[in-house]
């Protein structure tokens, strides 16, 4: 948060095109979650429940409803659509550098931009590219012929393998690592032998990638994702898979090799999609899904093995209600009116 920035509610109103009710000369300086609640910050505000724990004299950004007897604040028909720019206006801007720390290591055939910057620790091998404005923070890693676009982010230890292309505008996470082999063996009288990775990883434009997840390089071919994506921390990314643009994967997915997920996909915490599936454009794939063959395009899939959202819902809930369920078979079986069936049953059993 940016702590020296103060604006009055009024002119805060007029820079994100919402009404200001109440006082419009009080000066906000943050914004504040509903419980921490303070008369300098801004609280955003987006069902009643949230509102019933924000005190009297918070400004709220909030829909018409939320602001009532005179309560400063800001109206908004989608509190939610308004809080990226409201943040924005309340971060602290990342410091852009230029030149080389004195302890980083950049190779002398090596192409870097006189605009960027290369921090403490860093390291730049031979044919790597580093474009106009990228900034490489403590510690990060570019290896042989790997490519960082211009006004991209590496965070501390980041690490680019080599050969791979990063697109412009990236935020790549501390400790993600792109371009590693991927796991590719082969079993053989002698043993399990490797099978070589010769492939790469191309990053699109606008792409963020979170700490600790892993994009491993095509066997044959490249592994591709594509402008636009969003990727959480703890995500796995198989050898030759191709993410589409406009993606969001939440954290410890896995993802497995040779799989296409399609443009706008979502896919949820913790689900698994299976090598060489093919996730259609749109859909979405529920938390803990297990993805075992292809999914239509605009489709919502959970459970495992995945199946359409509402038919997993119901054996869910069946699923919950078995003990009964046996219980009442097991009365049946025993009740008189089953009495002659399990006779004939038995007497059948004995002539054969």
């Amino acid at each position: 948060m940016n702590q020296d920035r103060a604006i009055k509610l009024s002119e805060l109103g007029e820079i994100l095109g919402l009404e200001t009710t109440g006082d419009g000369a009080r000066v906000i300086r943050g914004v504040s979650s509903p419980e921490e609640g303070r008369s300098d910050a801004l609280c955003v505000i987006w069902d009643a429940k949230s509102m019933s724990r924000v005190g009297g004299d918070v400004p709220v950004l909030g829909k018409p409803e939320f602001l009532k007897d005179g309560r400063p604040g800001l109206l908004a028909l989608d509190p939610r659509g308004t809080l990226p720019a409201l943040l924005k206006l309340f971060a602290s801007p990342l410091p852009v550098l230029k030149g080389a720390h004195p302890s980083a290591a950049v190779s002398p055939e090596a192409e870097v931009s006189k605009d960027a910057w290369i921090g403490p620790f860093c390291v730049v091998e031979a044919g790597a590219v580093v474009e106009d404005s990228a900034q490489l923070l403590a510690s990060a890693y570019v290896g042989p012929g790997a490519r960082i676009g211009s006004g991209t982010v590496l965070e501390p230890h980041a690490t680019i393998m080599a050969g791979t292309r990063v697109g412009k505008n990236c935020l790549l996470h501390a400790g993600c690592a792109l371009g590693c082999d991927g796991f590719g063996f082969a079993p053989s009288p002698a043993g399990i032998v490797k099978i070589p990775q010769i492939g790469n990883v191309v990053v699109g434009d606008d792409v963020e990638i979170g700490a600790c997840t892993t994009i491993d390089r095509g066997t044959i071919g490249d592994t591709v994702i594509g402008s636009g994506t969003k990727i959480d921390n703890h995500v796995q990314i198989g050898h030759n898979v191709r993410i589409g643009r406009h993606c969001i994967i939440c954290s410890m997915s896995g993802v497995a090799g040779s799989a296409v997920v399609e443009d706008g996909v979502t896919v949820s915490a913790q689900v698994g999609v299976i090598d060489h599936a093919h996730i259609g454009k749109g859909a979405i794939l529920a938390g803990r899904s297990g993805v075992t063959n292809d999914v239509p395009a605009g489709a919502v899939v959970s459970g495992f093995p995945a199946r359409a959202h509402n038919e997993a819902r119901r054996a869910q809930v069946l699923s919950i209600r078995l003990p009964e369920l046996y219980e009442r078979i097991k009365r049946l079986e025993n009740s008189s009116d089953l009495a002659p069936l399990r006779k004939g049953k038995k007497e059948k059993n004995e002539l054969s």
